[in-house]
């Protein structure tokens, strides 16, 4: 059965492709919210003197 053209093989071809998106855009916002944390850390350095370049590239 088709609705507006959709057939259910259209639907489980994007509920993959859906999932990956929402995964991606998490992954990403993860990222974004641990970059503030960057050298704060004994494990990546411990604190960043005043001036001095970060440790990351």
């Amino acid at each position: 059965m088709a609705i507006f053209g959709i057939t259910t093989r259209y639907v489980w071809g994007l509920i993959p492709l859906t999932g990956y998106a929402i995964g991606r855009f998490l992954d990403e916002q993860e990222t974004l919210r641990m970059t503030s944390f960057r050298d704060k850390s004994y494990l990546y350095g411990g604190k960043v003197k005043e001036g001095e370049p970060p440790s990351w590239p």
